[in-house]
């Protein structure tokens, strides 16, 4: 039975399509989702009051302040084991002794928020989760090969120096706002072009992957399939960081575009709102297609690969270990962008000699194979000259020459050809 005495934490949660905001005393909260291995980010309502008279109203909850969580597969755990969201059941949050230290409200924010105030919160969940791809992103960038970054920097591509120039006129933009709590009209005129250029940027880098799909496609041998990845190697990473650049960029004015909208146009807020969320949405979409086929195609050229091992087993072992390498950057960077893909693993080619002792157990069988029809059409032939040793002189040779012309047929019947390439040495016959 639980210790009267002992105070409990009243917590209220607010569930959306990317997170839970958990509201009440931030520090407690942070301390109880550590210890369910819970990351969380700081949250307060002071963020919702700025600007608009309409959104004063979260002012009736400038005491509520808590922490955002991602809603993952560990965090969705932790709405099972607790509660349900919108449900008017409480969860009860127990020490091992039965003691109950936390109550979870688990609300929508209708039920505690006025309607400004909730299209206030739900703006800034949105906001929290896309700061969270940004940051996720950033580490992502920040654990890859710096070759790569450096690549990026020398490619003379329009595109992509335009995208970089971008991606500084964004981070200054946010600097600002950060600084002085406000973005200017001229300050954001000047953000006005930066939507289309990542856009374009993000466009053009999924057409250049496809574009290497494509010659990794028509690609037959596996002489051919290295002379791809010879430049492949080099620019699919390029180009991955492209598009990861491109959508944080994009994010990171989305958080800048929702800031703007709650503090001037509290109005229009839900509208913009849900427009940024399917906006992203279908921009991932459009990543997740082009990756899931271009590690099809990976996959596709690995097979290729493989089965020339017995001739090329060099070329074929360091091909293979550059699609493997592709698949795992690849990988990686669908972490980072925190898309979902099914796990694919380049096998590598069994060893030479396997190879090459199941390829002489198949020339040995098909040899015997060969030697058998070929034995078997001569012994039709000599048996029909057998036929005839008992005939008659004056009959001998008619009877001669009809068992040379069925010796003749029964030898035309076999494919000597297939014989002789079937057997380990050469045959006085063929093809020459």
């Amino acid at each position: 039975m639980a210790d009267a005495n002992v105070p409990t934490q009243e917590i209220s949660v607010v569930k959306d399509e990317h997170g839970l905001l958990f509201l009440g005393d931030s520090k407690e909260i942070k301390a109880w989702l550590d210890d369910q291995g819970l990351v969380s980010r700081e949250f307060t309502t002071k963020a919702l009051k700025t600007g608009s008279s309409v959104m004063q109203a979260a002012a009736q909850a400038s005491s509520e302040s808590g922490r955002w969580v991602k809603l993952t597969r560990d965090s969705a755990e932790l709405l099972k084991k607790y509660g349900k969201t919108g449900g008017i059941q409480p969860g009860v949050v127990q020490k091992s002794n039965g003691q109950i230290v936390k109550w979870l409200k688990f609300e929508n924010p209708s039920q505690i928020f006025s309607p400004a105030m909730a299209t206030g919160v739900a703006g800034v969940m949105t906001q929290m989760a896309l700061e969270q791809a940004i940051q996720e992103i950033t580490d992502y960038l920040k654990s890859i090969d710096e070759k790569v970054g450096d690549l990026l920097q020398d490619q003379k591509d329009q595109t992509v120096a335009a995208l970089i120039g971008v991606a500084f006129e964004v981070d200054e933009a946010a600097a600002i706002r950060a600084r002085t709590g406000t973005l200017g009209d001229a300050a954001w005129s000047k953000l006005a072009p930066c939507a289309q250029t990542t856009s374009r940027a993000l466009g053009y880098a999924l057409t250049k992957l496809k574009g290497i799909s494509d010659k990794l496609s028509r690609a037959e041998s596996a002489e051919s399939i290295m002379h791809v990845l010879d430049s492949a190697k080099d620019d699919v990473p390029a180009w991955l960081v492209v598009v990861s650049r491109a959508v944080q960029t994009r994010d990171k004015l989305s958080v800048i575009e929702l800031e703007r909208a709650y503090a001037e146009l509290p109005e229009v807020l839900e509208e913009h709102r849900l427009g940024i969320v399917e906006a992203r949405r279908e921009r991932l979409g459009k990543v997740k297609a082009g990756v899931d086929a271009f590690c099809d195609v990976l996959e596709q050229a690995s097979d290729k690969v493989r089965q020339e091992k017995l001739l090329h087993p060099f070329a074929v072992d360091d091909a293979l270990e550059i699609l493997n390498n592709l698949m795992m950057q690849t990988s990686q960077f669908s972490g980072g962008l925190d898309i979902e893909m099914d796990e694919k693993v380049i096998e590598r080619a069994p060893e030479w000699l396997d190879v090459a002792g199941k390829f002489a157990g198949d020339v040995a069988s098909g040899a015997a194979n060969g030697a058998q029809q070929l034995g078997g059409a001569i012994a039709d032939g000599a048996g029909v000259l057998g036929e005839i040793a008992g005939k008659g002189a004056a009959d001998l040779g008619v009877a001669a020459a009809d068992g040379v012309q069925e010796l003749g047929r029964a030898i035309r019947g076999v494919d000597l050809d297939k014989v002789a390439e079937s057997l380990p040495f050469k045959l006085p016959f063929g093809k020459k």
